[in-house]
């Protein structure tokens, strides 16, 4: 049985354990930014998922998140386990599916597809997480339908707060009472081709007040590039602290160039614009991907900074990422 179970497995699939999936990632960083003291961190993270029926098909993510190893202790709580995600899918229709439990919020790809193996780089782009809840505790509905091409629809919201939110959240603020709706259109589903667009409203429990944001992102590939870009626009409302403006703004443009066939360039630019300062964030980065399998990466990343110090440091980047 052990035998037949090794022979099987394929790196990134997981395994099946009767009608149960066991599957996750490590992910071990070298971060070395300007003029501080660089670290070694791990995270590691266990994926569960089973498929009893129609109405049964639950999923569990639970996470050690940034393990110090070495270097600079890490933030607080971090090294701690944390659940990520943890939900049911009920099948209502063969396009319609309701999700109940605690999610990741459908705000662009990089949000949806954020473990260290499926992305290019180290550190994510500001646009991806500074303005909005990476999760979502609650319900939502997602209907996926062909009509010249694959349409994906989902709407979702919380009645109250995230669940298990983590010390170490790349968000840098608490979010209440999260409704919204993304819409994606993908006219090459096998290239991934696809353009989408996600509306979401949100209290602010901290600082009081609201905010409304609008999101425009997409991908498609041209040639040996690999295009992806997403923009944000935030307004916030009602608020009882002093910001430096009312609005959010910015956006990121990557280009993925294959080298070879497991040698990859990135190149990254981004510009943002939050609340709490009145000048905008610069990032560029240039990076080198090395993928032998899917489900396995190197990376290297130089980030360079300007502006208002907010995300990631200048500095350099690398990690080793499995899936598994």
């Amino acid at each position: 049985m052990f035998a037949n179970a090794a022979a099987s497995y394929h790196l990134g699939g997981g395994r099946n354990i009767g009608l149960v999936n066991a599957a996750g990632y490590s992910n071990l960083e070298a971060d070395a930014p300007h003029g501080a003291p660089a670290n070694l961190s791990l995270d590691l993270s266990l994926f569960l998922s089973g498929h009893f029926g129609r109405y049964l098909n639950p999923f569990a993510e639970t996470e050690i998140d940034q393990l110090p190893l070495a270097g600079q202790p890490g933030a607080p709580n971090s090294g701690t386990v944390t659940v990520e995600r943890l939900y049911d899918d009920l099948y209502l229709r063969p396009s319609l599916t309701l999700r109940v439990g605690k999610m990741l919020t459908p705000v662009g790809d990089w949000n949806l597809l954020h473990a260290p193996p499926l992305v290019w780089t180290v550190k994510r782009p500001l646009s991806t997480y500074y303005s909005f809840p990476e999760y979502v505790t609650g319900a939502s509905l997602n209907y996926q339908g062909n009509l010249d091409g694959v349409w994906d629809v989902q709407l979702y919201g919380e009645p109250d707060k995230d669940a298990f939110r983590k010390a170490g959240d790349y968000t840098p603020r608490p979010y209440s009472q999260v409704a919204g709706v993304d819409v994606r259109y993908s006219w090459d589903p096998l290239s991934s081709n696809r353009v989408g667009l996600s509306c979401q409203i949100a209290h602010l429990p901290l600082t009081g007040g609201q905010q409304m944001l609008a999101s425009l992102y997409g991908g498609f590939t041209t040639g040996a590039v690999r295009w992806s870009f997403q923009a944000d626009v935030t307004d916030i409302r009602g608020s009882n602290l002093p910001l430096a403006r009312r609005h959010e703004q910015g956006g990121y443009l990557q280009a993925v160039y294959r080298l070879t066939r497991h040698w990859f360039i990135v190149a990254q630019g981004e510009r943002y614009q939050t609340r709490e300062y009145r000048a905008p964030s610069l990032r560029r980065l240039l990076g080198i991907v090395y993928r032998p399998k899917p489900a396995l990466s190197w990376k290297l990343d130089f980030l360079k900074t300007g502006g208002a110090p907010v995300g990631a440091q200048a500095g350099l980047y690398a990690a080793w990422a499995v899936l598994f």
